[in-house]
């Protein structure tokens, strides 16, 4: 099997939003910060500029508001009328800050994906590939993400319902631009490990992808969809559940084994 064939399928999607966007077919898709993509590059909006401290404020509160109501009544259901009467503004306000609902959501997923870059960051590019990977801190982890997630549980959801329903194609390349970094990074964790002894035969591109989509499916499910969130007991329950998955698959060879250890990720 193709071992590029799950990272081809997620390029392909970004590409053709970010060609069609940007008007450069050949071009790259813009400059990376600290190794990922420059999102608001991809997708083609430029950082709103507010000079004065009044329309910062106002800018934030619309923002704020709409997160609310956002993840409250998801996307398809939210209108400006509904933000608007959250922030408790004029409807022709929103207007000075934002064309459209897709542009203040569009916002708010930036925000998002610049917060989960460093609240997820996987430790695979720190230490060195001198220190092999240990399953006591891929556990920290797994547990790690559930919590996370929790903390984003409205707009994650969002974000997965406008990736499904989006015309151009716009949310949906943000939602394949969010999950293909924490994909990207656990492929280069089993890297590190085969190149260890360790995950020997693994495809790790789609290895990667398989247990990227094991936590994604869970997380949304267990976490994103509930009425109410689950507590701290409940996450840590589904993230070592969720772990027992990821240790099975990338620990599970005797030659590759590496227990408990001084070492980190």
């Amino acid at each position: 099997m193709n071992s590029n064939l799950a990272e081809q399928v997620r390029k392909s999607n970004v590409s053709d939003t970010a060609n069609r966007d940007m008007g450069h077919p050949t071009q790259a898709l813009g400059k990376k910060v600290a190794g990922d993509p420059d999102l608001r590059a991809v997708i083609g909006i430029e950082e709103v500029t507010l000079k004065s401290r009044r329309a910062k404020r106002m800018h934030e509160k619309l923002l704020k508001s709409a997160a609310i109501v956002f993840s409250q009544k998801g996307y398809t259901a939210t209108c400006i009328a509904d933000i608007t009467a959250s922030a408790g503004v004029a409807h022709g306000s929103f207007y000075r800050y934002f064309e459209h609902k897709d542009g203040v959501l569009q916002e708010l997923l930036v925000g998002l994906y610049e917060e989960l870059a460093q609240a997820t960051r996987d430790a695979a590019t720190v230490g060195g590939d001198d220190i092999p990977p240990t399953e006591s801190r891929l556990r920290e982890f797994n547990l790690r993400f559930f919590h996370e997630y929790a903390d984003r549980r409205g707009l994650l959801r969002v974000a997965r319902e406008a990736a499904a329903s989006s015309v151009d194609g716009r949310f949906r390349d943000i939602w394949f631009l969010m999950r293909g970094r924490f994909i990207d990074r656990t492929k280069k964790l089993i890297q590190r490990m085969q190149s260890h002894g360790m995950a020997i035969g693994l495809d790790a591109e789609l290895t990667a992808e398989a247990l990227g989509s094991t936590s994604e499916q869970m997380a949304y499910v267990l976490v994103g969809l509930p009425e109410s969130e689950p507590d701290k007991d409940q996450l840590t329950e589904i993230g070592l559940a969720c772990h027992e998955v990821w240790r099975r698959t990338l620990f599970s060879s005797a030659s590759g084994e590496l227990r408990e250890s001084s070492h980190d990720l």
